[in-house]
């Protein structure tokens, strides 16, 4: 596979998205330019972007005949009136890859993040809120079979006991485990700092009574 605009070799790279998952492009030796087999659907992030292109308007780039590396059709221009002024791209109508050429790439990737800021920060704050939750989670799942391995959990509950001498019983441990994931929902779905505090409060008080629980009071 050759760069459509100057036949150089490509080399992988590696982006990343807004929301955290990756997507591969291929990078051209000579020209700067870059080549995608498909336009990702989600915004690229910037940082990402920045270490591979620096964002250059250029003006100078004419309509050249370009073909497509893939099955060798000829690249359409891609032009729309949102895109900034000295933005220039080509898209394969056939396999849908898209071609930038040096400094495009960090051009568009610049405005769109100047642009749909708002959206993009939504989706970075849901993706950090799934990581915090998915961390909490795990640690929740690790205190419960921690507390599960060293106290001896009974399945019988004694009736005139709180917590049986031989250890925590079944319920007990299982109704502590759905106190610390509503707290987690608290903590990471709450919309109002008090909300939040209440949960990161329910949080800490179940760990606190895991902790009891398995090293003694």
């Amino acid at each position: 596979m050759r760069c459509p605009m100057c036949e150089g070799g490509f080399k992988n790279v590696g982006l990343k998205l807004v929301d955290g998952r990756g997507v591969w492009t291929k990078h051209c030796y000579q020209c700067g330019g870059f080549w995608f087999e498909r336009q990702p659907v989600e915004f690229l992030d910037l940082e990402s972007v920045k270490k591979v292109d620096v964002s250059a308007p250029n003006y100078s780039i004419k309509n050249l005949d370009l073909v497509c590396p893939n099955d060798n059709s000829l690249l359409s221009p891609v032009e729309r009136n949102e895109l900034p002024a000295g933005a220039k791209s080509w898209r394969c109508p056939d396999c849908e890859g898209v071609f930038y050429p040096k400094g495009q790439l960090g051009l568009l990737t610049d405005h769109h993040h100047a642009v749909h800021g708002d959206q993009i920060a939504g989706v970075v704050s849901a993706r950090s809120k799934t990581t915090q939750a998915g961390v909490l989670a795990f640690i929740g799942f690790a205190a419960v079979f921690a507390t599960w391995q060293s106290a001896g959990v009974s399945y019988n509950a004694a009736i005139d006991q709180v917590l049986p001498t031989s250890g925590p019983n079944i319920i007990t441990l299982l109704l502590l485990g759905l106190t610390y994931l509503a707290g987690v929902v608290l903590a990471v779905l709450g919309r109002r700092l008090p909300i939040v505090l209440v949960g990161w409060s329910v949080i800490s008080v179940c760990l606190i009574s895991f902790a009891v629980i398995i090293f003694g009071p």
